[in-house]
């Protein structure tokens, strides 16, 4: 199925996204959007997590080596039909179309800083000539208040059109930058960051575990993170459809 078919199907209109929601991602490099889930959607994608993080002992020996400052579970969309609500939101389907085109998801992981930590250097999550067209982006949806004291993801705008990183022009991409803003919005708020855009988690300070669910999504001209058809359950597939499976790519 054609993405354009997919995503008429998934609801996604040329009016999904507003004219300001369109220039905040051109212009700044990412958009927020307040509370598109409710407190009682939230709740539930949480009990969900909580559930995947015990069996998979996330906080213990399950921690993966390579991001040892969260509590992290990968692949969620293959694990519970709760999160296809979240990777298939027209908004964020939408927001995908307007930045790559043709796409489809490349990876979906559930990452909550953990108290204490999650302080990160500024970084981009894809690199390449801008000139090609952006070929990956980001998002987001939280799943707790993001705010200063719990560790919120802090962006540069509009660095997505810089055409370097952090790390080329920056002595320490851990210190504070002085156009830095944090993305400070309620439970149930989607942020999508372009992948040339310029971010990072900051310091939980709270006592709490910071949640989040990121889904990466690339154009379909350059590799995934994650096979998702080699992932992709037969109960799954007929689940979420032929417009779904068009999203991940399986036919």
């Amino acid at each position: 199925m054609p993405i354009d078919a997919a995503l008429a199907e998934l609801g996604v209109t040329d009016a999904t996204l507003t004219d300001a929601e369109r220039e905040s991602l051109d212009r700044d490099g990412y958009a927020v959007f307040p509370a598109l889930l409710s407190a009682a959607e939230v709740e539930a994608v949480r009990a969900v997590l909580e559930r995947l993080e015990a069996e998979e002992d996330a906080w213990g020996a399950g921690t993966n080596a390579r991001d040892a400052g969260a509590v992290r579970v990968d692949d969620v969309n293959h694990k519970d039909p709760i999160f296809d609500a979240l990777w298939q939101h027209p908004k964020l389907l939408a927001s995908m179309r307007h930045y790559l085109g043709d796409y489809r998801l490349s990876s979906m992981t559930a990452r909550g800083a953990r108290p204490g930590q999650g302080h990160q250097n500024l970084h981009v999550d894809w690199w390449g000539t801008v000139g090609d067209g952006y070929v990956a982006c980001n998002s987001g949806w939280l799943l707790d208040e993001f705010r200063e004291e719990n560790g919120a993801t802090r962006v540069i705008p509009g660095s997505h059109l810089w055409g370097t990183r952090p790390e080329d022009v920056m002595d320490d991409p851990r210190a504070t930058h002085p156009d830095q803003v944090l993305v400070e919005a309620p439970a149930g708020s989607l942020a999508v960051f372009n992948g040339y855009l310029w971010h990072g988690g900051t310091h939980n300070g709270t006592d709490e575990l910071r949640r989040g669910v990121f889904t990466v999504y690339s154009r379909s001209d350059v590799p995934r993170q994650n096979d998702q058809s080699a992932r992709l359950a037969p109960e799954t597939a007929e689940r979420i459809g032929a417009a779904g499976r068009a999203i991940l790519d399986a036919g």
